[in-house]
């Protein structure tokens, strides 16, 4: 019962942090910019499980959303933390959120804004590039977090201490 009770206040508190991250962004290329909510998104899915991804997914995603009116977005990133917790079954976590983001958000990103929002193709190909380095830098982040810091273990209470 405290594994659940832990999990659900992990899942709220993460969620709330991923809302935080969707608001700040850094200055990239020419006039792009970065963000770094997917770190939430991720965390909670590789950490958390599947469903603590999906809901963190879902929370996090809504900000993005609104300021864009693109629905879609909420649906990517549930989908995003969903898949990251079950790869996150198999593989470390960077690659849990590599895979997670190449297989299963990248194909819905292109096929929403191909089919949906009628996005021209050098422009999707040029929102795919900027996503990609953003999830590449969003799973080393989670790797590190999980690996170095052990996220999952303090989650669980099993947290040694190696002081």
């Amino acid at each position: 019962m405290q594994s659940r009770s832990r999990l659900v206040a992990f899942t709220a508190m993460i969620s709330a942090l991923t809302v935080v991250l969707s608001v700040l962004t850094v200055p990239f290329l020419f006039t792009s910019r970065i963000h770094f909510f997917q770190v939430g998104v991720l965390l909670a899915g590789v950490a958390g499980g599947p469903i603590s991804g999906l809901i963190t997914g879902s929370i996090g995603g809504l900000y993005m959303a609104t300021t864009r009116s693109d629905p879609t977005i909420v649906v990517g990133n549930a989908l995003l933390g969903l898949s990251a917790g079950i790869f996150a079954r198999k593989l470390r976590p960077v690659l849990a959120g590599l895979f997670a983001w190449l297989f299963i958000q990248a194909p819905w990103v292109y096929i929403t804004g191909t089919y949906i929002f009628q996005v021209p193709a050098i422009a999707m190909q040029t929102i795919l590039a900027l996503l990609t380095v953003e999830g590449i830098i969003c799973a080393s982040v989670v790797d590190v977090l999980i690996n170095r810091f052990h996220i999952g273990a303090l989650l669980l209470g099993r947290a040694d201490r190696h002081d």
